[in-house]
């Protein structure tokens, strides 16, 4: 297994390292640490040049030697340029097979760093990414609406190994907002007896998904419950897991009334959720 590391030295980048070191993983993981410094453009002098990477070797080598491990090979690599665009291309150059990076960046250059570019990372990464809030994990959260998106990320939980152990509760959520079905203001435009109909449709829709994809799992042999929410979806994915939950979720999904897993969910969930969440692509691929 390949693991893209993305580190800038900061506590939301130390707790994602302190969360990678406790997971147990395959013999013949490799590993690679990378700390990208941002292009500044500030006409910097050679001695500042040598000053910052100086730091940035002080910790890499620090990181290097917190994941070493049996079984597990650990390298570092120091570059400058545009962050999300370096840990992306490095994670397709490599074939990585997960990206883990922290959630909040360091210092003057915080929407640089890490942060906001953990939502362009899980948008153009080649693999699954893993957004990091704990320093360990405990349950699973499966996010499903019976989308492609939603099903592929069902599936690594049967192709991650490190996970093969935790219970999972796979959350379906539904919602029939007013504002969807009449005018701006939310004035229903249709009788009650049809928006009960919508609701009822709604619930049995994302009940039926949760039960079949939990269904799925234990047959699979994993530990797996369904659990069925009412509310917004990224509200309802964020709000269900425990700070030592992990949320897997895809990051595109259905239309309509079963809209669930969009590309603006997955980004609500990425800024408002309090437990780490690993993000899998609709289609991942490698060019």
């Amino acid at each position: 297994m390949k693991i893209l590391f993305a580190t800038d030295g900061s506590d939301s980048a130390l707790q994602a390292q302190k969360l990678i070191a406790s997971i147990s993983w395959p013999a013949g993981t490799r590993l690679l640490a990378l700390h990208v410094l941002p292009s500044l453009g500030l006409g910097m002098t050679t001695a500042a040049d040598e000053e910052r990477r100086r730091a940035v070797d002080g910790t890499l080598d620090a990181t290097t030697r917190a994941l070493a491990g049996a079984g597990r090979e650990v390298n570092s690599l120091a570059k400058v340029g545009r962050p999300a665009s370096t840990i992306v291309d490095d994670a397709r150059e490599i074939e990585a097979d997960l990206v883990v990076v922290g959630s909040r960046g360091h210092g003057a250059v915080v929407s640089a760093v890490l942060g906001s570019v953990a939502a362009e990372v899980v948008d153009y990464a080649p693999c699954p990414v893993l957004v990091a809030r704990s320093d360990r994990i405990t349950g699973l959260v499966l996010a499903h609406d019976g989308s492609p998106g939603a099903s592929q990320a069902e599936a690594i939980l049967l192709t991650l190994p490190v996970l093969s152990s935790l219970p999972i509760r796979v959350l379906s959520a539904w919602n029939v907002p007013l504002t969807q079905i009449g005018d701006p203001t939310g004035v229903s435009m249709i009788s009650g007896d049809l928006y009960d109909e919508l609701v009822r449709d709604a619930r049995k829709y994302a009940t039926d998904v949760a039960v079949a994809a939990a269904g799925r799992l234990k047959s699979a042999g994993r530990n797996a419950i369904p659990q069925v929410v009412e509310g917004s979806a990224s509200e309802a994915i964020s709000s269900s897991a425990r700070p030592t939950d992990l949320i897997v979720m895809g990051t595109r999904g259905q239309t309509g009334l079963a809209r669930l897993l969009l590309g603006s969910v997955a980004r609500g969930v990425l800024h408002h959720a309090h437990s780490s969440v690993l993000f899998v692509p609709a289609v991942a691929t490698r060019s």
